[in-house]
């Protein structure tokens, strides 16, 4: 069995402000009970994560899931720089901010890379219309996020969306939704 995951990512949030909203969040999250303050090995990669707490069903669309029996079931924050994406598992579509024109045959990996890094242009060149935008105004089709802040769900299933709305009240932007799979 592969191992699935959420990120909300804003992609408006400073880098500057993103490490004092992960740890407010945590804060939030961990008075709720939804899930513990400490970290443990319980998400993929590194850092460690915060596991499940007691009421992290209050969190889901569907309380079925017993996430307590998974080894992989944590919570994660990303606070630096990165494009969130859906685990390598395809593109449909990358569709040009102003006329719509799937841009998936354009070279945007240099694009990509550049918005990581910070250097050079990050601006990809439609291909029907001609205009040139950042990377990160194209709609990617499973759906991709840049930013500097995210919060990774490890094997949760859908989550509930006034628990979506909460979370973006708290940090004061809106949240993307990348699903993935690994």
């Amino acid at each position: 069995m592969s191992d699935k995951y959420i990120s909300l990512v804003s992609e408006k949030l400073s880098s500057a402000n993103s490490k004092k909203t992960a740890e407010k969040i945590v804060q939030f999250l961990s008075e709720q009970k939804i899930i513990e303050k400490k970290l443990t090995d319980c998400v993929l990669g590194s850092p460690n994560g915060h596991a499940p707490d007691k009421n992290y069903r209050n969190a889901l669309e569907n309380t079925e899931l017993d996430l307590t029996k998974l080894k992989t079931n944590g919570v994660q924050f990303i606070t630096e720089k990165q494009v969130f994406d859906n685990g390598g598992n395809g593109l449909e579509e990358i569709k040009c901010p102003n006329c719509g024109e799937n841009n998936i045959e354009n070279d945007w990996g240099d694009s990509l890379d550049n918005w990581h890094s910070g250097t050079d242009s990050d601006k990809i060149k439609c291909q029907k219309c001609g205009t040139e935008n950042s990377v990160t105004e194209f709609e990617f089709k499973p759906t991709w996020a840049f930013g500097n802040f995210g919060i990774t769900f490890w094997n949760w299933t859908k989550l509930d969306s006034k628990f979506v709305a909460e979370l973006e009240k708290i940090i004061g932007t809106e949240l993307k939704s990348v699903y993935g799979r690994i």
